[in-house]
C-alpha cells in the first residue's frame, strides 16, 4: 500500500487533539483498495452485523442526513465512484452511506451527560468494541486510553459543543500491530497469541504501521456531529524505506509512556521492533 499518511513529526510522543482544518480537502479518502474494502464491509455486515452496526432510537433523520452528505461529497470530490443508483435492500441509511465509502461512520449526539455515540457503522475498528461503546459518552469511550480523559477530556467536550457547522477538521492516530486485518475489535486483538513467526528476519514484513485518519463535522442545521474513521496500513519495512521516517518512529516509541505502549500492544514485540528500527538507521 502506498504510504498515504505518516503523522509523526519527530517530536516527543504526547497525547494531543491534533486537529487541523480540512479547508477545501475532502473528508473522504478514496484509493486503489476501494473495491476490496467495500466487499469486506459487506461481508462483515452479513456475518457480524451486531458487531459493526448499532443505532439508538430517534436517529433515522440524522442517518438520512449523513447518507445525503456522503453522496453529495462523492459527487463533488470523487465523481469517478459516485453512484447513480443504489440497491434499496439495506434499510439503514447509515449503512447505505458506509457501503459507498472506505470510511467508517459514527453519529455523535448531544445529551445531558455530553456527546454520546448514537449510531455507528464501524467495520474496521482498531482495538475497540462497538457493542460496548454504543450509547456511551465520549469519556466512557476514551476510558481505556491511558491518561486521555485526565489530559484531554474537558477540551474534547468543549470542542464538540463549540464546533462550527462550517468547519471540518481531521486528526490522526497511529500504532504498530501484528496484523494487516482491517477488522481488529478489542476481543480479537486481546485473544491473539504472540505470533511466533515474527522474528528479527520477518519483523519488517509482519509488523504493520496502522493509521486512523479521523474527521469531524457538524451536520447541517443540527447539534449532531459526524465522526469518520479511515484505516491505512503499511509494513514496518515500507516505513523504514526512508531513514527519516524510521528515526521519527523510533523517537516516538522511545518517548512513549509505558502505559501507552502496553495499551498499543507493543511489549510483545517491542525489542524486535526497536532493534529493527535501530538497524534501519545504520
Amino acid at each position: 500500500m502506498t504510504l498515504r499518511y505518516f503523522p509523526l513529526d519527530g517530536s516527543d510522543f504526547r497525547l494531543t487533539m491534533g486537529l487541523q482544518a480540512l479547508r477545501d480537502r475532502s473528508f473522504l479518502d478514496i484509493d486503489e483498495h476501494y473495491e476490496n474494502d467495500i466487499a469486506e464491509k459487506r461481508r462483515l455486515l452479513v456475518k457480524h452485523r451486531d458487531l459493526v452496526y448499532s443505532d439508538t432510537e430517534g436517529t433515522q433523520a440524522a442517518q438520512e442526513k449523513i447518507h445525503h452528505l456522503v453522496r453529495h461529497e462523492l459527487a463533488a470530490k470523487h465523481p469517478e465512484i459516485a453512484p447513480s443508483t443504489e440497491p434499496q435492500v439495506e434499510e439503514s441509511p447509515l449503512v447505505r452511506a458506509a457501503l459507498l465509502i472506505q470510511e467508517d461512520l459514527v453519529l455523535m449526539r448531544e445529551s445531558s451527560d455530553g456527546y454520546v455515540l448514537a449510531a455507528a457503522c464501524v467495520c474496521f475498528p482498531t482495538g475497540w468494541n462497538l457493542i460496548e461503546k454504543a450509547g456511551q459518552t465520549i469519556k466512557f469511550i476514551h476510558q481505556p486510553v491511558p491518561g486521555l480523559n485526565d489530559r484531554l477530556g474537558s477540551p474534547i467536550d468543549r470542542f464538540f459543543r463549540n464546533l462550527k457547522s462550517s468547519k471540518r477538521v481531521e486528526r490522526f492516530n497511529w500504532g504498530l500491530y501484528d496484523s494487516s486485518e482491517l477488522f481488529q475489535p478489542g476481543w480479537w486483538r486481546s485473544n491473539r497469541p504472540v505470533d511466533m513467526s515474527i522474528s528479527a528476519k520477518t519483523v519488517g514484513e509482519k509488523i504493520f504501521f496502522r493509521v486512523e485518519r479521523q474527521t469531524l463535522q457538524r451536520l447541517h442545521d443540527s447539534k449532531d456531529i459526524l465522526f469518520t474513521i479511515r484505516i491505512f496500513h503499511n509494513s514496518l519495512a515500507e516505513i523504514c524505506g526512508n531513514k527519516d521516517r524510521a528515526e521519527r518512529l523510533l523517537h516516538g516509541l522511545q518517548t512513549m509512556d509505558p502505559h501507552m505502549r502496553a495499551y498499543k500492544s507493543l511489549p510483545r514485540y517491542e525489542k524486535l521492533i526497536m532493534d529493527y528500527l535501530g538497524r534501519a538507521l545504520v
